[in-house]
């Protein structure tokens, strides 16, 4: 976040003109777009058009690699670019369309996610049981918060990602190795842990962001029917 680091605006260069587009969405760039930047460069930018997940075209091929022609959704959707990209419904409940939440981020001075016209609003929960994807996509989602592990942190309208992975075969999160450290889901060992070059996004703290599967197999034993 942006709150934790001090970085004027006035002073950073604006990727604005080469990475939005005319509807005030972040376009999917080529990883090298990104590897002539700064942090604090992609920080404005994420933070001016409330991005977390800076999509490349490399984590979009990679993705798809990983779907091999499953049924997929994505939850937590945001703006909905990833989800458009990967030709798959993109879901999300949100949350920042509150009147509540957006007046909380106007006083930190921070925009709400736009969201995507290709959005449907429906929470993680509910789409998962709508769709039955066999892959679900999320990117920088929110854990759901368990007063029983507080250190853990999350949000009381976050995702148990515990329940999605119940209910389809491979849960794929994009995010990073020190803002998403407590996540509970990492009581699971992932099938998959991926830090490529290749992934951008908003975090300020230089460590790297991840691609992690996992599979209900190996959590559950089974899909349940």
């Amino acid at each position: 976040m942006l709150s934790a680091h001090i970085i004027d605006p006035k002073n950073t260069r604006d990727l604005s003109s080469e990475a939005i587009d005319s509807n005030g969405h972040i376009k999917v760039m080529p990883a090298s777009f990104y590897a002539n930047t700064t942090l604090a460069e992609r920080g404005v930018l994420a933070v001016r058009y409330g991005v977390y997940c800076l999509p490349t075209f490399e984590l979009i091929e990679r993705l798809q690699e990983i779907i091999d022609g499953r049924s997929a959704i994505e939850i937590g959707s945001g703006n909905g670019v990833l989800a458009g990209a990967l030709g798959i419904h993109a879901t999300d409940n949100k949350m920042q369309d509150d009147p509540e939440i957006r007046a909380h981020y106007k006083m930190m001075g921070q925009p709400p996610v736009k969201y995507g016209a290709n959005v449907e609003k429906i929470t993680a929960r509910d789409a998962v049981r709508k769709y039955r994807p066999r892959v679900v996509i999320a990117a920088w989602v929110t854990h759901l918060y368990d007063e029983r592990n507080n250190d853990a942190g999350g949000n009381m309208f976050g995702v148990d990602e515990l329940d999605i992975v119940r209910n389809c075969e491979a849960y794929v999160f994009v995010g990073n190795t020190q803002v998403h450290a407590k996540k509970p889901l990492w009581k699971y060992t992932p099938d998959v842990m991926e830090m490529p070059t290749w992934i951008y996004s908003r975090a300020l703290n230089g460590s790297p962001d991840f691609i992690s599967v996992w599979s209900a197999d190996k959590i559950i034993g089974v899909r349940p029917k």
